[in-house]
């Protein structure tokens, strides 16, 4: 029976979770409002191709599934972790091989703007340049640097491209990241780590030249 007259909008998770499981057709929108874009950003990440239709069939085996959901992760974690496993078999299908390529050090090309000491046992041996506007969060707001940002992000390898989504786009915890993508934490941190010194690069040359 619909639960029409609750706010799904205002409601917990657990609460959503048993409105769905009672196939509430408002709770399914709320889902897929809530959730909807972290699954399209994953699955972009992996293949902007087929990334649509990976969230589609993801959405349709997440129903068929949802009696199964025994909330040990979020839903969140749970509908993006199948987001992402539907945008592999899409490449698979395909037979293109996917790896977690960043790992390696050739990927990181300001690998040597550290240098030993500061408080985290390294500092940067280099000074960039000053942001424009108070915080780097403020800087990106601009179109022009954000569209900037999407391309760079896109070439990315994938696994760098996948932490820095999932983590400082989306928002998942290190513990969730690591358990939708079946990697080690320390793998997870280098991964971010140089992902996050590209963007970081890719923010610095924009406010010193303004190119891309």
């Amino acid at each position: 029976m619909a639960t029409t007259s609750l706010n799904f909008a205002e409601i917990p998770e657990k609460e959503l979770i048993s409105a769905l499981k009672k196939s509430d057709r408002n709770a399914y929108r709320e889902a897929m409002r809530r959730y909807g874009g972290a699954m399209l950003a994953a699955a972009r990440s992996i293949t902007t191709q087929h990334a649509e239709d990976a969230v589609q069939e993801a959405w349709i085996s997440a129903i068929a599934a949802l009696n199964e959901f025994e909330s040990r992760a979020s839903l969140k974690t749970w509908l993006v972790r199948i987001a992402i496993n539907k945008a592999y078999n899409a490449i698979r299908s395909q037979r293109r091989e996917v790896s977690f390529e960043g790992l390696e050090a050739q990927h990181d090309p300001l690998a040597d703007a550290f240098i030993p000491g500061g408080k985290f046992g390294t500092q940067w041996g280099v000074q960039f340049q000053q942001w424009t506007d108070d915080t780097p969060d403020a800087l990106l707001q601009a179109h022009v640097l954000q569209e900037c940002l999407d391309h760079h992000l896109e070439d990315l390898p994938e696994g760098q491209r996948l932490a820095i989504t999932l983590k400082d786009i989306e928002g998942l915890s290190p513990n969730e990241i690591c358990n939708t993508l079946g990697i080690s934490p320390s793998n997870f941190r280098v991964l971010l780590h140089r992902a996050r010194i590209r963007v970081f690069g890719m923010v610095s040359h924009y406010e010193e030249t303004g190119e891309c």
